[in-house]
């Protein structure tokens, strides 16, 4: 079953150049992957009754056009088929002329809130109904992000009391934002950053210190987000060099 949900672009989804935050569009697909599993039974609505919650492991996102101020844009999301414990799931972006202008892959775990990771029921996947068309064309072999083995700068916080979520963690939105800080800033005020993945190791906290690493390999901009205390990776973040106006040049 493909799932449909229309967003409108409001004020506290834009930038300065009226143009949507990607941060917006993770909370998008956050909110209809939530709407699909609450209409399929295995949502945050049932939650307490099911004692199941889908976790997400990895985002691949790429935008073709950043979406405007003022835009209602139609979101679709299905998911394509399971792998192992792994649940995939596609999004697609359509304008009000019904072009493409974003899409996205994305990885996530059922777990159950008294056991833990658990292998997705028939009876979910049975409400999902498999639609197996991807997104992008490795479909559901997602690429293993590594963290970098050098890096050139760092970048440390705290995560505060405003960043936690439902599920008492730091939002995955969060993540992305961390990420934006240890970037070299020239790199960082030169792209809207309009390709980038994801990789979830381990939830961060209230009030958790990171340390972040930054790094460029050749091909992408890495930035990994480890615990300060025990040094845990918590997160990879990279950036496809190739879709970026490198630091230095105009």
């Amino acid at each position: 079953m493909i799932y449909e949900h229309k967003f409108y672009v409001y004020t506290s989804d834009v930038n300065t150049d009226l143009l949507v935050t990607n941060k917006t569009i993770l909370g998008w697909m956050e909110d209809i992957g939530s709407l699909h599993s609450d209409h399929c039974g295995c949502g945050m609505a049932t939650m307490e009754e099911t004692r199941l919650s889908w976790v997400i492991i990895q985002w691949k996102l790429k935008i073709y056009r950043r979406m405007r101020y003022g835009e209602t844009i139609t979101v679709k999301t299905w998911v394509p088929g399971t792998k192992r414990l792994y649940t995939f799931r596609e999004y697609a972006f359509y304008d009000e002329e019904g072009k493409l202008v974003a899409a996205c892959s994305s990885k996530w775990v059922l777990t159950d809130l008294d056991k833990g990771m658990i292998h997705v029921p028939q009876w979910i996947l049975d409400q999902y109904g498999m639609h197996t068309e991807t997104v992008f064309e490795e479909g559901m072999n997602m690429d293993r992000i590594k963290e970098p083995e050098h890096f050139s700068q760092e970048y440390e916080c705290t995560v505060p009391c405003t960043w936690i979520d439902v599920n008492g963690h730091m939002n995955n939105l969060y993540y992305l934002d961390v990420a934006y800080q240890a970037l070299p800033i020239d790199l960082y005020m030169k792209n809207s950053f309009d390709e980038f993945e994801i990789l979830y190791k381990r939830e961060c906290k209230m009030f958790d210190r990171l340390h972040c690493y930054y790094d460029f390999d050749g091909t992408y901009h890495i930035v990994s987000i480890k615990n300060a205390e025990d040094g845990k990776l918590h997160a990879v973040v990279r950036f496809p060099a190739e879709s970026l106006v490198p630091s230095g040049e105009e």
